[in-house]
């Protein structure tokens, strides 16, 4: 079974590229780094890597037509390894650890069809190894790996709509919750779709990208009630686009919306959060509004002093360093309107901790800050808690499905300008004893 399906998949591989992307050799291993999306051509390599027992799946131990990349970690915590969507050949993943001799510390074959996906545990700087390539018997081709942090989704390609500014990112493939998930550390959400214009955009962007059809996630489900479909960004239902005789919640399990890769409009299908089959690991697509807010109190220096030294890069827009050598960072998209209020307030780059998100009527030290725990304080005034959240994948944000929106909770009046910030735990051994820190702050507006 295994074997004909694999002959199929190397039927499928496109024609190769003229230059390889992956070290044949494991003393040549290819550096990378970081989380993202890398290209491999592995059409014409060789094998010498040496078959392992973490390997055995399908009684084949080995990885044949293996390039290589020496992979440093930036930071420590879970990391996803994966070819999911990134290539049609029948894929296999070894990582190793202290050099080409060192032992197989994760192995995978297929994980979603004939592709991988691996989880590994990495400590900051350290390099392993990567050996990339197929199941024995299949052939070698191209594709694209990508690294992300464990319960997110590496971004593939990113793009500026003309027509309302805002920012689209298109992930790897994966479920519905990990797209929403990695949507929200990025500062957005799964796209909200307003109009036939904003679809027909998406549509030409990613429906058939690098040649190949793809089914879409985006931002609408009715997994809190059946059949009442909203969107995750909290924006009115105006628009929709649905195919023939969709949705249909077939086998009672979906539950999320996508733009299906099998009609060349994309009208909309319902899947279930991890799809299996023909419409396995579809692209989210991300959008991430022009903020709708003034960043405050950034931690680099430009106003007060962070409280010992944790300063962050200039023009980050994000709060004093944390013990993971990022600042949090809060932004907003949506509308901050009275009438209809969408706005979301959005955490990234924290700790997987607990994240208060809090209003002030006024900022301090005019949208200085001041120190206040390892990070600066700028919402002050009348302080009203919006919301605790618990963050994932470093993000979270206020309002999710069933919380009041912003304007309701923080008793806001057209006219009012208020102050949000997030205050988050942060690691006992970091900087002061108060074992907290906080992001930039951010000025909104009300409008009527």
């Amino acid at each position: 079974m295994h074997s004909r399906f694999a002959l199929l998949a190397a039927l499928l591989v496109p024609c190769a590229t003229a230059s390889a992307q992956g070290a044949d050799l494991c003393a040549n291993a290819q550096p990378i780094s970081g989380t993202g999306s890398f290209a491999f051509d592995n059409s014409a390599a060789t094998t010498d890597g040496v078959p392992d027992a973490l390997c055995n799946f399908f009684s084949q131990q080995d990885i044949t037509n293996d390039v290589w990349f020496a992979w440093t970690a930036p930071a420590s915590g879970g990391f996803t390894i994966s070819t999911c969507g990134g290539t049609s050949m029948d894929s296999k993943i070894a990582v190793l650890q202290g050099g080409c001799a060192g032992p197989v510390i994760a192995c995978n074959d297929d994980a979603c069809g004939l592709q991988t996906s691996l989880d590994i545990v990495a400590t900051n700087g350290t390099t392993y190894l990567i050996r990339l390539g197929n199941y024995p018997g299949a052939l070698g081709g191209t594709g694209t790996m990508s690294i992300a942090p464990v319960g997110q989704l590496s971004v593939l390609d990113t793009r500026v709509n003309p027509a309302n500014g805002h920012t689209y990112h298109l992930l790897a493939g994966g479920s519905w919750t990990a797209a929403q998930a990695t949507a929200v550390a990025l500062g957005g959400n799964l796209a909200t779709v307003n109009d036939q214009a904003e679809h027909d955009w998406i549509n030409a962007q990613w429906h058939n990208w690098q040649g190949v059809d793809r089914d879409l996630w985006i931002g609408l489900t009715d997994a809190a009630q059946e059949g009442n479909f909203v969107w995750i960004d909290g924006s009115p239902v105006t628009y929709t686009n649905w195919d023939l005789n969709e949705p249909n919640n077939a086998n009672g399990t979906e539950h999320y919306a996508a733009m299906r890769k099998n009609n060349p409009l994309a009208f909309w299908n319902d899947l279930a959060n991890a799809p299996t089959g023909y419409h396995a690991n579809p692209h989210g697509v991300v959008e991430v509004g022009g903020s709708a807010g003034t960043p405050l109190c950034p931690g680099d220096g430009s106003g007060a002093a962070c409280p010992c030294g944790n300063a962050s890069a200039p023009g980050a827009n994000e709060g004093c360093l944390s013990s993971l050598g990022i600042g949090g960072k809060l932004d907003a998209s949506g509308s901050a309107s009275i009438a209809s209020d969408t706005l979301v307030l959005a955490g990234s780059q924290m700790p997987n901790s607990s994240a208060l998100y809090f209003q002030g009527s006024q900022s301090i030290a005019s949208g200085a800050g001041v120190a206040f725990g390892d990070g600066l304080r700028c919402a002050g005034g009348t302080v009203i808690r919006l919301g605790t959240k618990s963050n994932s994948g470093g993000a979270s944000q206020y309002p999710v499905t069933g919380d009041p929106a912003v304007s309701v909770r923080g008793l806001c009046a057209a006219g009012d300008t208020r102050v949000y910030q997030v205050w988050y735990r942060n690691a006992a051994a970091f900087c002061t004893p108060s074992t907290f820190n906080l992001s930039n702050g951010l000025s909104v507006t009300w409008n009527p």
